[in-house]
């Protein structure tokens, strides 16, 4: 028995329907599923340890959320061998968004103090001070040295577009107001202390005989698309780095997804009831259009 034409077409825009619905759910599935954007944040650790000093706070989005995020703040922790009580707080925050961007933020600052990244995904700071952050202390051919950091803030901060994007990618790092003490120990008469100011842009520069057993990077930066990242200090304590190797405030943002990928669709229940009516209005309209065109044949 055959169709009419009507309902041939009718069925014809059916398929059409059924296939445009398949593939617009299929292909917001399919961008979902992948990593849309991601951060690192790490307030301190230190190079030698198994277990790290304080969990790294991971931000991963797959398109399913608004807006992940991962914050870990607290007191911060005694180093091995010190036994002097640090005082000051260790803020790290990590945030990843369904629109393709990420930011980071991660470092101490001073009693009462916090760092956020806010919605412009810039890093928030919100200081008082200072932390004070005693360093293992150690000993080399026979003399002791002691350390300490002094500061306001020092943290490192991120953001991150997607891949594809030419603009959003930055890192950096500030340094308010920190300063490194250091002591020699000899015969256990401890010796006069030394205040090293440390600046962001590197412009300090570290006496004998302590410049012989610790060493102070600042403000490592990338910022090359699609990862950028920022250590705001790193420090290597005894000859070569030889007693410990120590980060604090390290962000690190990207790679993120390209643009393309980016959902615009995500794949949850209104998402496919939306996908669902969009594949339904194109089917229609191919339907429409065939009829149209049918009709104006047989008026010819």
């Amino acid at each position: 028995m055959s169709r009419t034409p009507g309902l041939r077409g009718l069925t014809h825009g059916l398929r059409i329907v059924s296939a445009a619905a398949a593939l617009t759910v299929l292909t917001a599935g399919t961008a979902q599923a992948a990593t849309v954007s991601q951060a690192e944040a790490s307030a301190i650790q230190i190079a030698a340890l198994t277990v790290p000093f304080i969990p790294d706070s991971d931000a991963a989005n797959d398109g399913s959320v608004p807006k992940v995020t991962d914050s870990l703040d607290g007191i911060i922790p005694l180093f091995p061998g010190v036994s002097l009580t640090n005082t000051g707080v260790y803020n790290q925050t990590a945030v990843a968004r369904d629109n393709g961007t990420s930011a980071a933020c991660a470092g101490i600052v001073g009693n009462g103090g916090t760092l956020s990244v806010g919605n412009d995904n810039t890093c928030v700071p919100s200081t008082s001070g200072p932390a004070i952050v005693n360093l293992p202390s150690f000993a080399v051919a026979g003399t002791g040295f002691r350390f300490r950091l002094e500061a306001s803030a020092l943290y490192s901060y991120c953001t991150a577009g997607p891949s594809d994007a030419k603009t959003g990618f930055s890192a950096g790092s500030t340094l308010a107001n920190v300063t490194l003490v250091a002591q020699t120990v000899v015969l256990g008469i401890p010796g006069p202390e030394v205040k090293i100011p440390i600046n962001a842009n590197g412009s300090f520069s570290i006496p004998a005989p302590f410049s012989s057993v610790i060493s102070l990077d600042v403000n490592k930066v990338d910022t090359t698309a699609p990862q950028t990242s920022a250590t705001a200090l790193h420090i290597g304590m005894g000859p070569n780095s030889s007693i410990a190797s120590i980060d604090i405030g390290k962000s690190v943002c990207g790679g993120n997804a390209l643009t393309a990928d980016v959902p615009s669709l995500p794949l949850t229940p209104a998402g496919i009831a939306t996908a669902a009516a969009t594949a339904a209005v194109l089917g229609g309209s191919v339907y429409a259009g065939r009829k149209l065109r049918k009709g104006s044949a047989t008026a010819a």
